[in-house]
């Protein structure tokens, strides 16, 4: 293993895990800590600190240290890079998971958590979408993260750790230096200064793509996704970000049957009608959404993942699809927990962001989407 990736959560995890692929690497990728030795060139480890509490995601991010301790204690450790993905809207409990991360060797952390490739860029310590602060973006609506402002530092929660860094600064100092990103350029000059140093080195895809070519990896274009074809299929929206599915190709092809959570679920109930009522479809796909339109607060985003969670993995238990396609990081994540499901292989990048996996245990291979990001041709 040369790096091993630790995501706050599953698509995020799975973006990673597809980038590795395009580079070639053979890849790991599990939930669980107690998983991450073993073969593979790059390890991505998938936990759900971003739908936790901040003193829930501290102590999970302490527990992942103590593991990393023993290992290195161990020599399972040597000559392997540690990359913390983050999300590159901000969102999640970040300075405090790179605090504690901190402590499993480092005194410094260079977080690149832009993506200059897809228009999101640090300009003046001002986080830019498409040269638009992200506090007017649609990320300002994010239910359990909202953007209020557009200062990286204060996104970040403040601290006296924190501060942002140009390209070519002369050293990084103690604590936390978030990297300006104008451009895409911008990336591999910070790697270039800082890739040898022994710091903790964290971001989104466009600085992972840029270690990897640090690390000696090659980029190549992956066979193109031919789609889920006649498969019998999960679909499963659990994200806030809506996308019209039904207007594509697959949909229209073939017999899919939309059943929305029910109004008293959404209210706080228990998902048994809603689990009948997907059982009594005979479709070949099943495509589950949450249709209400209310803010949703963060005590009731945890319902709706604990209630999809729970149907989804009754429906996987009973109906045997063969395809399970989730939209949403924090929904995944409860699915699989749920499910007991730890470790994967990765299949297929469909599309950037957008992979597809297998797990062995089940014989299902599964699809996750961040809720922002397009499908690509996933229904074709």
């Amino acid at each position: 293993m040369k790096l091993l990736v630790i995501a706050d959560d599953i698509t995020g995890a799975a973006e990673m895990a597809g980038v590795a692929l395009g580079f070639g690497c053979r890849v790991r990728f599990t939930t669980s800590a107690d998983r991450l030795t073993g073969d593979g060139e790059v390890c991505v480890l998938a936990t759900d600190t971003r739908s936790m509490s901040r003193q829930e995601a501290v102590a999970a991010t302490a527990a992942i240290v103590d593991r990393l301790r023993d290992l290195a204690r161990s020599g399972a450790l040597d000559g392997v890079r540690l990359f913390k993905k983050t999300d590159s809207a901000l969102r999640g409990h970040l300075a405090a998971e790179l605090r504690e991360l901190l402590r499993a060797g480092f005194d410094r952390a260079l977080l690149l958590p832009a993506n200059p490739s897809k228009g999101r860029c640090i300009v003046g310590g001002r986080y830019l979408i498409g040269g638009v602060p992200i506090d007017r973006t649609l990320f300002r609506n994010d239910p359990e993260f909202p953007a209020v402002t557009a200062d990286v530092v204060q996104l970040l929660g403040g601290g006296a750790d924190l501060r942002c860094v140009a390209p070519d600064a002369e050293r990084l100092e103690r604590g936390i230096s978030i990297g300006e990103m104008p451009d895409e350029a911008a990336v591999d000059r910070f790697l270039a200064r800082f890739g040898a140093e022994p710091l903790l080195l964290a971001g989104a895809a466009d600085a992972f793509r840029a270690l990897l070519r640090r690390e000696g990896f090659t980029e190549r274009p992956l066979p193109p996704f031919a789609g889920l074809g006649d498969r019998c299929a999960l679909i499963v929206l659990g994200s806030t970000v809506r996308h019209d599915l039904t207007a594509e190709p697959w949909f229209r092809r073939r017999r899919v049957a939309v059943v929305p959570m029910p109004d008293a679920v959404f209210e706080g109930g228990e998902p048994a009608a809603w689990i009948a009522a997907c059982r009594a479809e005979r479709a070949g796909a099943l495509l589950l959404h949450i249709p209400q339109q209310v803010q949703v607060d963060g005590a009731r985003a945890r319902h709706l993942r604990a209630a999809m969670a729970t149907t989804v993995a009754e429906l996987v238990r009973t109906e045997r699809p063969e395809e399970l396609v989730i939209e949403g990081g924090a929904t995944a994540y409860a699915i699989l927990d749920a499910l007991g499901w730890r470790d994967f292989t990765v299949s297929d990048q469909i599309a950037p962001g957008v992979v597809r996996l297998h797990c062995p245990a089940a014989g299902v291979h599964l699809t996750f989407k961040p809720g922002s990001y397009d499908w690509g041709p996933t229904f074709v």
